[in-house]
């Protein structure tokens, strides 16, 4: 699937655009474009991205879903990979996978691509076709917000896990099983797969906030400082469950 909606002052927006006319809107300074490639194929996707002016590799990079958090800069637009964590609790065992979201971001332009639906790209989606609000500010702003909700999605997960250790506690010490040494074992792989999202996504969002890209106005780089404040302390969090996940194995043992 491939959506796209394109914003310009004082017109409404415009969506469902097909994919001929997005050289035309490139060329509109004061407008904002995003397109949005959901679980498409790389024969239909591929001929789309190059309309952008994309470099191959960048390209192939998007295409392949096979990297860890990075940002790429190529002058007039950067390539961003972000990672997403999905999970699921089946019997009291948390089980997860990670998703890859690609952004390209440009001076007018947001390009996304992924394979699954995202929960936080469609809450943001849907909030731009309500309120312009979310998209006067410019590409860059946008893009913070797409990020700052897949971030803010790992609350309710962090929620999770506290609780669940909270109880693997009270059978370590009333009634262990081995059940409970599979629910802890799965804890501490849940745990270390979100860490190898969190650190390099973290430094992902540093170089946002400090240093000097082309496409982000330096006004905005404070709303990246929020996002990888809120990252610092998903991993400082992540690093108490953590403690607390080995301190239940030692008890259990």
């Amino acid at each position: 699937m491939i959506r796209s909606l394109f914003f310009t002052p004082g017109k409404p927006i415009r969506t469902d655009i097909p994919p001929a006319e997005f050289p035309r809107l490139l060329r509109d300074r004061r407008g904002v474009l995003w397109v949005d490639f959901v679980d498409e194929s790389p024969q239909l996707s591929e001929p789309i991205l190059r309309l952008f002016g994309f470099h191959p590799l960048a390209i192939d990079d998007a295409l392949q879903e096979t990297h860890t958090p990075k940002i790429d800069d190529w002058g007039d637009y950067l390539y961003i990979v972000l990672n997403i964590m999905r999970h699921k609790q089946e019997k009291g065992v948390f089980e997860a996978e990670t998703e890859e979201l690609d952004v390209f971001l440009g001076r007018n332009y947001v390009v996304t691509h992924h394979d699954q639906h995202l929960t936080a790209v469609n809450d943001v989606w849907s909030a731009c076709q309500r309120d312009i609000r979310h998209l006067q500010d410019g590409p860059d702003h946008l893009l913070y917000r797409i990020i700052d909700a897949l971030v803010m999605g790992y609350m309710p997960l962090v929620e999770e896990i506290d609780e669940q250790i909270d109880r693997i506690e009270d059978q370590v010490f009333d009634r262990p099983h081995p059940s409970t040494l599979e629910q802890i074992f799965a804890l501490k792989r849940l745990l270390l797969a979100m860490r190898r999202i969190l650190l390099p996504q973290r430094e992902v969002l540093h170089k946002l906030a400090r240093d000097d890209y082309r496409v982000i106005d330096p006004k905005d780089r404070v709303f990246f400082r929020d996002i990888y404040d809120h990252l610092v302390r998903l991993h400082d969090l992540n690093e108490s469950l953590r403690d607390l996940v080995s301190g239940a194995l030692d008890t259990y043992l």
